[in-house]
């Protein structure tokens, strides 16, 4: 077990990383914290300190895509930890932050104190998912199931293949016979669900999500 002392808490709220810090200087023997507000600050202080051993992370930062930020951490440094500290509890947020590195997901719902029970967790090399969310997954069919297709209803996952195909949106409106505005509409819950902004984004999700199913 690798204890846990040199942590990144990267959060564009104040209040937020306050309280935060507050608790991880209690749980944590002489803490070394960094605090950040944006992705480019979190890429910085990654390439400034190369013995980070977690990086609590808000799902939503200014600067850039922090599932491309995960990526990026873990091809770099695999031993880096990571918990996505979010406002969202839907369980489509977490299945998709773990699907690409992240090693823990704790809504900002739940008492501050867990974060401290996040980090023994990770400590110990486990995932750590907070219960509320981890039940709703059991609950569902196919709930640990983390392909695209069960992460999406059947007509965003039928219009992400038609984007990934080359499609344009009006393409998409003709074909499955439905509005231009509503095939937007769709568009944009996609995007939400998997928490990407570019078409090249859903592009390449659509693709590793294939790669993975055909292996």
């Amino acid at each position: 077990m690798k204890k846990i002392t040199k942590i990144i808490l990267a959060d564009d709220h104040d209040v937020v990383k306050h309280g935060v810090e507050a608790i991880l200087r209690q749980s944590i023997l002489s803490p070394e914290i960094i605090k950040v507000s944006s992705t480019n600050e979190l890429r910085n202080q990654l390439l400034a300190h190369k013995n980070v051993d977690l990086v609590i992370l808000d799902i939503k930062m200014p600067g850039g895509n922090t599932v491309d930020i995960v990526k990026d951490i873990k091809a770099n440094s695999s031993s880096i930890k990571i918990l996505m500290y979010s406002a969202h509890e839907e369980p489509q947020y977490a299945i998709n932050f773990i699907r690409n590195g992240a090693d823990g997901y704790l809504s900002k719902s739940q008492p501050l104190q867990k974060i401290a029970l996040a980090v023994k967790v990770l400590e110990n090399n486990k995932r750590f998912i907070d219960e509320d969310i981890e039940d709703e997954l059991l609950n569902k069919k196919n709930g640990n199931d983390m392909s695209l297709s069960n992460l999406l209803s059947h007509r965003e996952f039928q219009i992400l293949s038609l984007l990934a195909d080359g499609k344009s949106n009006l393409d998409i409106s003709e074909e499955l016979n439905l509005q231009k505005s509503t095939v937007s509409t769709y568009k944009k819950r996609i995007m939400q669900k998997l928490n990407i902004n570019t078409n090249i984004g859903l592009v390449d999700a659509y693709r590793t999500d294939y790669n993975i199913a055909a292996n």
